[in-house]
């Protein structure tokens, strides 16, 4: 039933919004929305930011959702609020429409005038979506068809990604476009003044390095349709940390970050550390940690372009490949894998460089890897050439 109502809310408020069809697509106006957080972040963000520095005065910079609380960070883009009328008006009229999940299902476009963009929130392949991860019925295939029906470009990180979600998300395969995520730059070619101003922005001394605890999230029951929670594992902050100065040196700080979607944050981690989940941009963070603790959260394919350390950490390993279900089998996955934190503590203490990069390297050409290192650029590009 839950598919059933989520569909006819959809058709709901399409027809609610069909008479906005009656006005005028203007040519110059890009819309975007980050359609997990809502706030100024993700691949939106920085498509956003490279089309108002290379692009100034050319487009409309419109941005559905919470506006950056530093507002010299966006100054030349609009923010409208989030399913207000402004928005959808902005939406309807707008040239071009970028989403890095769903967000426009739900609007009835017009394909031939209108040009969307996915370029979805997360590399690799690893969390099934779709008819593969929740409820493959009549209904949902539908629902599904609404938002495929409109895309008309998906930006892909890696060849295995095109492949798998065409069949999960019923997109048809020849709109893939294999040039990388545009958050994923700056960790392809390590931007250093980010790296350093987010640093500084963390309160972190120049002597201090940082390991983030970012696991995905969890729903209850296993039920898609419910909110999502976060779990700490129990993992152990101060064993971790001083395991990654015996092994790294220097001195560690701990930082754990929940998925934008957790609803729920009851669940900490215990001992000394920061929570950073309220920070608007996880891809900064990433840029600024000098390692990383994840589970099954796709940021560890975009870590992984660091060339820095990555471990898996997973108590409910063994449910959650079986009730979640990943693309590619964990056993493929290059990153130290742990169950308990004894476990994790060895594989921090034992960490071979050399054998992880080789293990990166194999799994990045196995998926296809295809971050250009400029997927901003080609992304604004190609808006620009539809704006034209």
């Amino acid at each position: 039933m839950d598919d059933l109502k989520r569909y006819s809310k959809k058709l709901a408020m399409r027809a609610m919004l069909f008479p906005l069809r009656i006005l005028p697509v203007k040519k110059n106006r890009v819309f975007l929305i980050n359609d997990l957080a809502y706030n100024y972040s993700d691949n939106p963000k920085f498509v956003a930011e490279y089309l108002e520095k290379n692009y100034p005065g050319t487009f409309e910079i419109v941005f559905g959702g919470k506006a950056p609380a530093d507002p010299e960070l966006a100054k030349n883009i609009q923010f409208v609020g989030r399913n207000s009328l402004q928005y959808f008006v902005k939406a309807m009229t707008s040239r071009v429409l970028l989403t890095n999940s769903g967000g426009f299902s739900y609007l009835p476009l017009r394909k031939k005038k209108q040009y969307v963009i996915n370029t979805w929130h997360g590399g690799g392949a690893y969390k099934k979506c779709g008819i593969y991860m929740y409820v493959d019925t009549p209904y949902f295939r539908k629902d599904l068809k609404l938002s495929a029906n409109q895309t008309s470009l998906f930006v892909s990180s890696c060849t295995r990604f095109s492949d798998v979600v065409s069949e999960s998300m019923l997109v048809p395969r020849d709109v893939f476009w294999e040039v990388g995520m545009p958050r994923n730059d700056c960790l392809v070619h390590t931007d250093t003044g980010l790296r350093s101003a987010v640093r500084e922005k963390l309160g972190l001394k120049e002597d201090e390095k940082l390991i983030l605890f970012a696991p995905t999230y969890r729903k209850p029951e296993d039920n898609y349709f419910k909110e999502s929670i976060a779990i700490s594992y129990g993992v152990d902050v101060d064993r971790v940390v001083a395991a990654m100065e015996k092994r790294f040196g220097g001195k560690w700080k701990f930082a754990f970050r929940f998925h934008p979607c957790v609803t729920n944050r009851e669940e900490l981690p215990g001992g000394n550390c920061m929570d950073l989940s309220d920070y608007p941009d996880m891809q900064e963070l990433l840029c600024a940690a000098d390692a990383m603790i994840n589970d099954f959260s796709s940021s560890m394919w975009d870590f992984m372009m660091t060339g820095r350390p990555s471990f898996l950490f997973a108590v409910d390993l063994e449910h959650y490949i079986a009730t979640t279900q990943v693309y590619t089998p964990v056993a493929e996955w290059p990153f130290p894998q742990a169950v308990d934190n004894d476990r994790l503590e060895s594989n921090i203490l034992n960490f071979d460089a050399e054998a992880y990069k080789a293990a990166c390297d194999r799994h990045y050409q196995a998926l296809g890897g295809s971050e250009t290192g400029e997927a901003t650029k080609l992304v604004c590009q190609r808006i620009y050439e539809k704006c034209q």
